[in-house]
Formats: structure tokens, C-alpha cells, sequence
């Protein structure tokens, strides 16, 4: 398993080219729809980190050498700040794995924090060192109206909320007013919010659901989780 972090990383990199061996199947013999991965999301290490293993399977009658491109996401900006390209080899009827820690948005006034989005792409050799293409840049550029949409409405939901808690905080004061009496005053104004409040969450999931569709065999983004506080 390789663990990815900051730390150490180009010397287990180097370390894993270094065993890749020269298979004796030619590589136009092979067609490496019998190679797979999947993207495993784990529990939360913390309220920080959210954790995934990538996993390739090897159905292949030999050897396969691969080599991943791994691209963070800045969470504000979603340009590509990192980019993480760990290859090695994994044999018939096996299993490589990579693990990948995303950290949470630290923007103080972010609204509605999320961890870090990254993509996953993966190159496949038999009879030499494998190459992944990194697809962030283009496919970002797909998405860029969409994400433009998404963070329009995350906006109007922040105000909206804000107004919510302005009101609760004058309607309903923390001097004057016994607890039971102050709740029951802020669960009224949340319910008479509670059509806007949840217009802007369903907007939200829809324009998501959008950006995923978008060449979804190439183009799919992970992580991006809500922060659970």
C-alpha cells in the first residue's frame, strides 16, 4: 500500500519505478479492460482529514506496470495544487493500492466547508514504464460555468442563512425571554425559512449532479464531502 502525503513522496515514487519489471507479453497483445480501480472512500480520520484507497485489480494473464496522476484541488480556486504521480506494477489475480488523505477547506469564511476535491487517471504498460495523462485542466474547463453556478448559490444561501440568524437573534433575545420560550420563538422563524433554506440545498445537489455527469469516465471528481462539525 502506499500512503500519499507531503512528506517522502518522490522517495517512494523513485523507490517503486525502481521495481517495475520488463514483462514478456507484448503490449499490443494486451487490451487493458482487464485492468480496473476503484476509489474507496474510508471513515473520517477527523474533523481535518477525510481518507481514500485507490484500488487497482489486476485480471490480466501477467504483469502490469502502472503509474497514476493524482491532482488536488485547491478547494477556493479548484486549480490544480498538487499533483501526486505514484507507478508501480501489480501482478495477475492482484491488488495495488494507493491511499489519499484530503484536508478540509481552512478558509475561515468559507460557507458550507467541504474537504478537497482530486482526480484520478491511470496508465497501463506492459513492456515499458506506464504514463498517466493528468485530465484536471481540461476537465475543469468543462465545468467552469457550472462551478461559477455553484458558488452563486452557495452566496445566496449564506445570505439567506445570515438573515435567518438576524432574525432569530432580534426576534427572539436572549435577556427577557425563559429558554423554552426563546427555542420555540427560533423554531417558528426556521420553519417559516425552512421552503428558502431548502431551495437553495436542492439547488445545490442539482447543479452537482450536473458537474458529475460530465464525462464521467474521464472527467469524475472525488471527495468534496461536507465537514461534519
Amino acid at each position: 500500500m502506499l500512503i500519499l502525503t507531503k512528506i517522502a513522496v518522490a522517495a517512494g515514487l523513485a523507490a517503486l519505478l525502481s521495481l517495475a519489471p520488463m514483462s514478456a507479453m507484448h503490449a499490443a497483445e494486451i487490451d487493458f479492460s482487464c485492468m480496473s480501480y476503484k476509489v474507496w472512500p474510508k471513515s473520517h480520520l477527523s474533523n481535518q482529514f477525510r481518507e481514500y484507497d485507490i484500488v487497482l485489480k489486476n485480471n490480466c494473464p501477467g504483469a502490469v506496470n502502472w503509474s497514476m496522476c493524482i491532482e488536488r484541488l485547491d478547494p477556493d480556486t479548484y486549480k490544480v495544487w498538487e499533483t501526486l504521480t505514484p507507478a508501480g506494477y501489480v501482478e495477475p489475480e492482484k491488488k495495488s493500492r494507493v491511499n489519499l488523505q484530503t484536508q478540509k477547506d481552512e478558509t475561515p469564511a468559507t460557507f458550507r466547508q467541504r474537504f478537497e476535491e482530486f482526480y484520478v487517471s491511470i496508465g497501463y504498460a506492459v513492456d515499458s514504464a506506464a504514463k498517466a495523462e493528468c485530465v484536471a485542466r481540461q476537465c475543469e474547463s468543462q465545468k467552469s460555468d457550472l462551478r461559477a453556478a455553484i458558488r452563486a448559490n452557495e452566496k445566496a444561501w449564506e445570505k439567506a442563512e445570515k438573515a435567518l440568524a438576524g432574525r432569530i437573534a432580534d426576534e427572539c433575545p436572549g435577556s427577557g425571554w425563559d429558554k423554552a420560550a426563546r427555542e420555540e420563538c427560533a423554531k417558528q422563524l426556521r420553519e417559516s425559512s425552512g421552503e428558502q433554506i431548502q431551495a437553495f440545498s436542492l439547488k445545490d445537489t442539482q447543479l452537482r449532479e450536473e458537474m458529475a455527469a460530465i464525462d464521467p469516465d474521464r472527467c469524475t471528481v472525488w471527495s468534496g464531502d461536507l465537514v461534519k462539525n
